[in-house]
């Protein structure tokens, strides 16, 4: 089509066409490039916060759950693990030998979109009745640890 007839023509005209043309799609290209926006650093984020609940668990078997749009609790889990925490798994069909005293919850959503102790997420939904007891923020995420609901504290 159009292409082929400016790499028939000679001359300035088509010259500057094809330029034109280059320049454009060039400009449009590198408008959307994502080297011009600083790196989203999930890595040393994740490592960050998996230090954090490697110290807070104490050394005590816990539990693990991510409340996010995109994302999983494989990334944290991948660097306990390594790190040869207790972070347990809970097994629906076998709760309690995998519930552990404690849930560390990552909320990589707003703090106001999270409601740790009622989400429906598996892993929040089978720890069972809970509590926050305590919170902390890395790099604009929330971390929870949940522990059981005590009802001589209820009061």
């Amino acid at each position: 089509g159009m292409i082929e007839h400016l790499l028939r023509q000679k001359g300035l005209r088509r010259t500057w066409i094809v330029i034109t043309i280059v320049f454009i799609l060039a400009w449009a290209n590198l408008m959307q490039n994502p080297l011009r926006y600083p790196p989203a650093g999930q890595l040393n984020r994740t490592v960050k916060i998996a230090r954090l609940i490697e110290k807070e668990s104490g050394g005590e078997k816990f539990n693990l759950a991510v409340i996010a749009e995109r994302n999983y609790e494989d990334a944290y889990q991948y660097f306990l693990e390594k790190w040869r925490t207790k972070v347990v798994d809970i097994d629906p069909i076998n709760t309690e030998k995998t519930i552990t005293d404690s849930l560390f919850v990552v909320c990589e959503k707003l703090a106001t979109e999270c409601d740790p102790t009622h989400n429906p997420k598996a892993e929040v939904a089978n720890f069972g009745w809970s509590r926050v007891g305590d919170t902390w923020e890395v790099d604009g995420i929330t971390i929870y640890k949940l522990v059981h609901y005590d009802e001589e504290t209820s009061e």
